[in-house]
């Protein structure tokens, strides 16, 4: 991504605020305050799901949701009943932001295959490709990587 001020559609996926925009204080009060560009804004998204019947919200990635949705399709279950069957089967004194991360971690960490891996070039020392995570200069990505551990070519 380029240093000048344009966004990406990613950036514009996280929040959008203008200067002119007032949001309520949260507080319960009629008070509003001016929310400016300058307010930081949360990466995380709120969503309302139904979990076992009642409902409740959920604060997650913008990928995150979009990895659970992507499970749902594949399983062809709504995103209640998946949060809900991983409601039933969490450890109890974990929270269910954390039960899904984990969850959504382990089911495609179980799909991924060591052809799936040499596809997206990964095992070269760049871990980072085919991430949302932006791409760093050449020598930045060696300088991380221990001499012992970069992987030689297979003649």
């Amino acid at each position: 991504m380029s240093s000048d001020s344009s966004s990406s559609k990613e950036d514009l996926d996280y929040a959008v605020i203008d200067e002119d925009r007032i949001d309520r204080t949260g507080d319960g009060s009629d008070r509003t305050r001016r929310v400016t560009a300058d307010t930081k804004m949360s990466t995380l998204v709120s969503r309302n799901v139904t979990v076992g019947g009642h409902r409740t919200s959920c604060r997650l990635e913008p990928y995150m949701w979009e990895a659970l949705y992507d499970v749902c399709s594949r399983e062809r279950i709504t995103i209640h009943a998946l949060c809900t069957m991983i409601d039933e089967r969490k450890d109890p004194n974990t929270s269910l932001t954390a039960a899904i991360r984990v969850f959504a971690l382990a089911y495609f960490r179980a799909a991924a295959t060591e052809d799936g891996h040499s596809r997206v070039q990964h095992g070269l020392g760049q871990p980072f490709t085919n991430t949302p995570f932006p791409e760093r200069a050449e020598s930045e990505n060696d300088a991380a990587v221990p001499p012992d551990r970069k992987r030689r070519s297979r003649d």
